[in-house]
C-alpha cells in the first residue's frame, strides 16, 4: 500500500481571534491534502471533469487534540477507514501531525461518488476504485455494505 502525506505551513489566514487555527482550516488543509493525494496517484481534478463525476460528502468531523498556532509546519496523512467492496462508499481518516510528531487532529469525511450527469451515486472506474485500494488501511479499518439498488 501506498502511504501518502503533505506538509502544510498554518498561514495567516487559517488562524482565527483566538490566535490559534481556526476549525474550518483543518478540513480546507486535508481536502487540499486529499486532492493532492489523486493528483499524485495520477486522477486529478480534470481527469474528475473529464469523466463527469466527482466526490460527495457525508459526513465530517474534526477531533482537536493540541492547538495549532501561525506558522506551524503540518504532515497531513490520507488513511482509508471503511470502503465498500466496490469503493463506491468510503470513509476517508487524515490524522495532522505537528513536526514533533505530536497529534494535533483527526479528521474524517465519509463520501461516494457522484455522477453529475444523472445527479445519481455511482461506483468508481477502475483506476480510482485501485488508487483507493492502495491506499493505507487505518487500524480501525471497517468493510461496509455494498449500496442497495435503488
Amino acid at each position: 500500500m501506498t502511504a501518502f502525506s503533505k506538509v502544510v505551513e498554518v498561514r495567516w489566514a487559517d488562524i482565527d481571534a483566538n490566535q490559534h487555527m481556526r476549525h474550518s482550516a483543518y478540513a480546507d488543509l486535508c481536502t487540499h491534502t486529499r486532492l493532492e493525494w489523486l493528483q499524485a496517484a495520477g486522477f486529478g481534478a480534470d481527469e474528475f471533469k473529464r469523466q463527469g463525476f466527482g466526490p460527495v460528502l457525508f459526513r465530517e468531523s474534526t477531533d482537536y487534540r493540541r492547538e495549532v498556532n501561525l506558522g506551524e509546519r503540518l504532515s497531513i496523512n490520507v488513511l482509508i477507514a471503511a470502503a465498500s467492496p466496490d469503493n463506491s462508499r468510503w470513509h476517508i481518516r487524515q490524522e495532522m501531525r505537528k513536526a514533533d510528531g505530536t497529534l494535533a487532529a483527526i479528521y474524517d469525511v465519509a463520501g461516494a461518488w457522484l455522477d453529475l450527469r444523472s445527479r445519481k451515486l455511482i461506483a468508481p472506474p477502475p483506476a480510482l476504485a485501485a488508487i483507493l485500494a492502495d491506499l493505507p488501511r487505518s487500524a480501525d479499518f471497517a468493510a461496509l455494505p455494498l449500496p442497495q439498488s435503488a
